[in-house]
C-alpha cells in the first residue's frame, strides 16, 4: 500500500481536476473532507515535532565524537547556501506569478511575529498551553532541551525510550491519517478547479520545475564544487563515483533505504575512513539537509506569494531559522515532507489551503529531496574526510 499511494494520490488529482471542472456544484460539497484532513495534519504536528527532535536530541548528545559538532555545522551550512540559492531561483522565476490563491478562513494578513513575542514564546508559564495552541517554537526548545538534559542524566534513557515507543506510535497513526491523502487531494482539488480552473497546474508544473532547476543548481555549486576545490576531485570523477546512488533514491525516495549503499560508496569507491563515515551519514540521514533547503524555501516564499504576503528581510531570517530547526524533526513516513511542510507553514502565519495540491505533486518532489538529501550526506562526508586528515 505504501508504495502505490503516490501512485493513487497522483490519480486521485487527476481525477479530482476532471470532477471539478464537470461537477462545479457537487465539488464544492466534498469540501469537508479536504478540510477535516488538514486538521488532522495540524492536530499531529505539535506531538509528531516534540518526540522526534528529543529523541533526535538524546542520540545526538550521546555521541561524544567532536565529529558529530563539525558534521552538524557543516550541514547546517549547506542548508543555509541550498535555502539562500533556492530563494534567488525562487525570486527569479516567480511560479506562482499571476495567480493568486483565495482562502475563506483566512484573514488576508500574515501572522505579525516579532522578535520579542518569539523569545517570550519560547518560556511559557504553562507547558499544557504551548501544545494546546500548537506554539511550534516553544515545542522544538522544549524538545531540544529535554533531550539534551536526558542524556545527562542516570535513567535519562528510560524516559527518552518511553518518548521513543510514543514517537513510533505517533508516526504509524500519522500514517494512517497519510492514507486519507488520496481522498483528501480529490475532494481539494476538485473544489480548487472549480474555483479556478485548470490554470492551477500550469502553475504546479511551474513550481515542480522550479524545484528541479533550483535543485540542479544546488547539486552543482553546494556539492559538487566544494568537494572539487576542497578536495581537489574533479567533478566528473566525483559524479562517476556517487551516481549509481541516483537511481536508488530517485525509485525509493529514502534516505534510509539507500543508507547501506551510501555507506559503501563512501567506503569503498571515495575511500573515506570508516570512523568518518559511520558517524557523518547516518547523521545526516537523520537530520535531512540540501533537500529539505529546496523545499522550504520554495514552499515558504512560493505560498507567500500565492497568497500576497510581503516577505520582510527579518521574516526572512525566521523562516531560515525555522525551516532549519524543524527540518532535523521530519518522520520516516509516506509523505512526510508533506507534514513538515504543513507544521513550516503554520509556524510562519501562512495558510495551509495549498498543501492539498502539494500532497498531490509531493511524489514527482520527493524524488529531487532525497536525491539531493544523500548526496548531500556524501558530499559533507568527503569534505570532513578531508578535514579529518588534516
Amino acid at each position: 500500500m505504501k508504495k502505490k499511494l503516490s501512485l493513487i494520490t497522483l490519480i486521485a488529482l487527476l481525477l479530482g481536476a476532471a470532477f471539478g471542472s464537470f461537477f462545479k456544484p457537487a465539488a464544492a460539497e466534498l469540501e469537508f473532507i479536504g478540510t477535516i484532513y488538514i486538521n488532522l495534519l495540524k492536530f499531529m504536528i505539535g506531538p509528531v515535532i516534540f518526540t522526534s527532535i528529543a529523541v533526535t536530541a538524546f542520540d545526538s548528545a550521546k555521541k561524544k565524537s567532536g565529529l558529530v559538532g563539525r558534521a552538524i555545522i557543516t550541514f547546517v551550512i549547506m542548508f543555509v547556501a541550498t535555502f539562500l540559492l533556492t530563494s534567488a531561483v525562487v525570486l527569479l522565476i516567480d511560479p506562482a506569478k499571476g495567480f493568486v490563491f483565495d482562502n475563506v478562513d483566512w484573514n488576508n494578513t500574515a501572522t505579525e511575529v516579532s522578535l520579542s513575542s518569539i523569545i517570550v514564546n519560547l518560556f511559557p508559564n504553562n507547558l499544557v498551553t504551548i501544545f494546546a495552541e500548537n506554539k511550534l517554537f516553544a515545542i522544538i526548545l522544549f524538545s531540544y532541551a529535554l533531550g539534551f538534559c536526558a542524556s545527562k542524566v542516570s535513567d535519562g534513557k528510560k524516559l527518552i525510550e518511553l518518548i521513543r515507543i510514543i514517537r513510533d506510535i505517533f508516526y504509524k497513526l500519522l500514517e494512517y491519517i497519510m492514507y486519507l491523502t488520496p481522498l483528501a487531494v480529490f475532494s481539494l482539488i476538485s473544489v480548487t478547479v472549480a474555483k479556478y480552473g485548470t490554470i492551477l497546474f500550469g502553475v504546479g508544473i511551474r513550481y515542480i520545475l522550479t524545484a528541479y532547476l533550483a535543485g540542479a543548481l544546488t547539486l552543482l555549486l553546494i556539492m559538487i564544487l566544494p568537494v572539487w576545490l576542497f578536495t581537489g576531485m574533479s567533478p566528473l570523477k566525483f559524479v562517476r563515483k556517487i551516481y549509481r546512488i541516483w537511481l536508488i533514491t530517485l525509485t525509493t525516495c529514502s534516505s534510509a533505504a539507500t543508507l547501506p549503499t551510501t555507506l559503501r560508496i563512501c567506503k569503498e569507491e571515495l575511500h573515506t575512513p570508516a570512523e568518518v563515515a559511520d558517524i557523518v551519514v547516518p547523521l545526516g540521514c537523520t537530520i535531512h539537509m540540501c533537500g529539505g533547503a529546496v523545499s522550504f524555501a520554495l514552499l515558504g516564499l512560493f505560498c507567500s506569494r500565492l497568497y500576497g504576503i510581503e516577505v520582510t528581510v527579518y521574516q526572512y531570517l525566521l523562516m531560515i531559522v525555522s525551516a532549519v530547526l524543524i527540518n532535523m524533526s521530519a518522520p520516516g513516513i509516506p509523505n512526510g515532507g508533506v507534514v513538515i511542510g504543513a507544521s513550516y507553514l503554520q509556524m510562519m502565519g501562512i495558510p495551509l489551503g495549498f498543501i492539498g495540491f502539494y500532497s498531490g505533486i509531493y511524489k514527482i518532489l520527493d524524488m529531487l529531496y532525497t536525491t539531493l538529501n544523500v548526496t548531500g550526506d556524501i558530499t559533507a562526508n568527503v569534505l570532513l574526510s578531508r578535514k579529518n586528515e588534516k
